[in-house]
């Protein structure tokens, strides 16, 4: 019905463009179906404004697809209740529908489970839009002023709650480290050479494809190949594992069996074998055969790469016959979709909006630096088809678009990526990696297995940002000011992606730093104090604290079952604190914030995390999780005092700051060793 639809984004998929109404058994509950999807489609049209109770905003076909589906359960569910008007629906069979559709479908040697409240929503809403569009009805409705679960919304009935908090696990370390090790390896170290080896593959079948077979003329040129084959010893071309498996008849079977009889051809111009040719050339290339052998025909010569961890130099690849090439190329392509989503936090809608040719300009900035650019469309929460937009992206991002978009060499227009099946995808990559030996000879890590999808990746990159100090993704791999060039992808296009990511990231950063600050009050009460100058005014703040709980614990007892009570009174607090790479910032009065003064901005409401001297600052505290980095300073400056390369001078300025960063250890050390303290 829908098939060539204008303005369809790619999230819609074919079947969900064919609209199938014979599927409902009672005809007159057809044209039903039929009346309210259209009117969900068309609110303005004359007739729908007419009713009162009609949805006003345009719904997308994809929706209405949705929607055909729970109207063909409902009406057939009806049918085989014995029920063939309308008229005669009663809110116990509404409830009974609803209970049978709770549940999900039986599985052999499983029992059933209770859907989520948002798997059952639709069924509700779509028995009471029957009787929203009733004076729309031609052929059947419900008697006159029935409403099923009539006050109440379909979220209501069904207990759904649309503003909860995010459910979408983050990909857990000891998995997004190696995946993202091992597609960034693909991308920078074996992608050039790979793209590099498909043109070369595409410029070879391209020259022979008008040139016919082999045939009896050819086969002196021919031989002559073979005599420089046999003079250097170079192996004939062998076909692939998966080609060498579908070989089965006589002929096949026998010595010349893995003979790659195309890549061959090549060799003298033509596309492919003659029947006439190939039988005469049969004894030649058998005693040939025994005695060059075979050998894939492609990057016989690979370049050299290093291998990841101890940097020995090894070939990119081993010889690949052409099946070979086109795998390699599928999870290379693979590869660059996870780097693209994991770096970027696109949703899967805008990534599958992502075309050959989506990479803009890149924009200079000042000192030196680029700002990289991908074309994207926006979907979610926007008209049918989605409007244009923008993603600012790091170097990585890019340049994995880059080398997909010279993998798969599609014009212009057409999708990068095709599907975004994660899941799939990496399964894939996974076993591939294992069965060619490559992830061993390229020194890559094992990726364990687990879920994953670009939502969980998206989740991750936000609570990657949110929860380290100045908004660093200070990740997995090394990257070059991931904070301003996603800062400046927020502000971008307000109220884009973009902007609505940077919520997420909010979100988490404010639920993250009220997990610290109940952390950090768990520590005073257990004797773990603070270090630093503004530790005294964080005690007294807790101590506080402590005396509400305790007369919350006094009045009512059940509050202390969880930490949802604590959390509130400390949310005040949570939300003066700034996350340093060395401190705690509890940014309560500005006048006292000494980064505010040395940049004469007293009047700033956000501290200079980047000037902070927290040894000095009055709002600036310690605590044990911030000691690595102090010890870690004292020991690096340490080796610049012992070095003789190091002036003099150079070694007496760098003395003050030991000095100190070996007494914000000690003062951390002393604090947690003071009376009281925990051992």
């Amino acid at each position: 019905m829908f098939s060539g639809l204008a303005d369809a984004h790619r999230m819609m998929s074919d079947h969900e463009q064919i609209w199938d109404f014979t599927r409902i058994v009672n005809p007159r509950w057809r044209v039903v179906a039929k009346e309210i999807l259209l009117a969900m489609l068309a609110p303005q049209y004359e007739a729908v404004l007419e009713c009162a109770h009609a949805l006003r905003a345009a719904r997308s076909p994809r929706t209405c697809f949705n929607f055909l589906q729970r109207y063909t359960e409902w009406f057939n569910w009806l049918t085989e209740q014995g029920i063939t008007a309308l008229e005669d629906v009663t809110q116990e069979m509404c409830e009974r529908y609803l209970e049978h559709y709770s549940w999900s479908v039986p599985v052999p040697g499983r029992p059933r489970r209770r859907l989520e409240p948002y798997s059952t929503v639709a069924h509700v809403r779509i028995l009471k839009l029957i009787a929203q569009y009733e004076e729309l009805l031609s052929s059947d409705s419900y008697e006159s002023g029935f409403v099923p679960w009539r006050g109440k919304t379909a979220t209501q009935v069904v207990g759904y709650k649309s503003k909860g908090p995010n459910l979408t696990p983050p990909v857990p370390d000891s998995m997004l480290q190696p995946l993202l090790a091992t597609c960034l390896y693909l991308v920078n170290e074996v992608g050039p050479h790979l793209a590099d080896l498909m043109d070369a593959a595409r410029t070879s079948r391209a020259d022979t494809t008008a040139s016919g077979s082999v045939t009896l003329a050819r086969l002196p040129a021919l031989r002559q190949v073979l005599d420089l084959m046999r003079a250097s010893g170079e192996p004939l071309p062998a076909v692939d594992d998966v080609q060498l498996r579908k070989r089965t008849t006589l002929e096949q079977e026998g010595p010349l069996k893995r003979l790659g009889w195309e890549a061959l051809a090549r060799t003298v111009g033509a596309r492919r074998f003659g029947d006439d040719a190939r039988r005469q050339m049969f004894p030649e290339l058998t005693t040939l055969a025994a005695e060059v052998g075979f050998q894939p025909p492609l990057a016989r010569q690979a370049a050299a790469i290093p291998r990841m961890g101890d940097g020995e130099l090894i070939p990119w690849t081993l010889p690949l016959a052409e099946g070979d090439l086109l795998f390699m190329v599928d999870h290379a392509v693979t590869a660059c979709l996870v780097v693209t989503c994991a770096l970027s936090g696109m949703r899967t809608s805008e990534l599958l909006e992502i075309e050959a040719g989506c990479r803009l300009p890149a924009v200079a900035t000042p000192g030196g630096g680029r700002r990289f650019r991908l074309a994207s469309r926006l979907i979610k929460g926007q008209k049918f088809g989605g409007v244009p937009d923008e993603w600012v992206v790091i170097e990585q991002v890019d340049r994995a678009v880059t080398l997909a978009e010279r993998l798969v060499n599609r014009p212009a227009g057409e999708a990068l990526f095709g599907t975004i099946d994660l899941a799939g995808r990496l399964k894939n990559l996974r076993g591939w990696l294992e069965r060619t030996g490559n992830r061993e000879r390229w020194g890559l890590p094992v990726i364990p297995r687990g879920p994953l999808n670009a939502r969980m990746l998206r989740r991750t990159l936000s609570l990657a940002i949110a929860e380290r100090p100045g908004g660093l993704l200070a990740a997995k791999i090394a990257l070059k000011h991931i904070s301003v060039a996603t800062t400046e992808g927020y502000a971008a296009r307000p109220g884009g992606s973009q902007r609505l990511f940077h919520a997420e990231i909010e979100e988490a950063e404010e639920a993250h730093h009220v997990q610290l600050t109940v952390q950090a009050f768990r520590d005073v009460q257990a004797g773990r104090m603070p270090a630093g100058p503004g530790a005294r005014g964080l005690i007294e703040a807790f101590h506080h604290v402590d005396a509400q709980l305790k007369d919350a614990a006094r009045t009512d007892p059940k509050i202390l079952k969880d930490d949802r009570h604590l959390e509130n009174l400390l949310r005040k607090q949570a939300k003066t604190l700034h996350v340093g790479p060395a401190n705690f910032c509890w940014f309560r009065d500005p006048s006292k914030a000494l980064c505010l003064s040395l940049a004469g901005t007293p009047n700033a409401t956000k501290p200079l995390v980047g000037m902070c001297d927290s040894a000095r600052c009055p709002q600036a505290t310690h605590h044990p999780c911030h000691r690595p980095v102090w010890a870690g300073q004292a020991t690096a400056i340490d080796v610049f005092i012992g070095s003789p390369r190091v002036a003099k001078g150079e070694k007496a300025r760098l003395a003050p700051e030991r000095d100190r960063a070996l007494r914000v250890v000690a003062e951390i050390d002393a604090a947690q060793a003071a009376p009281g303290g925990g051992e």
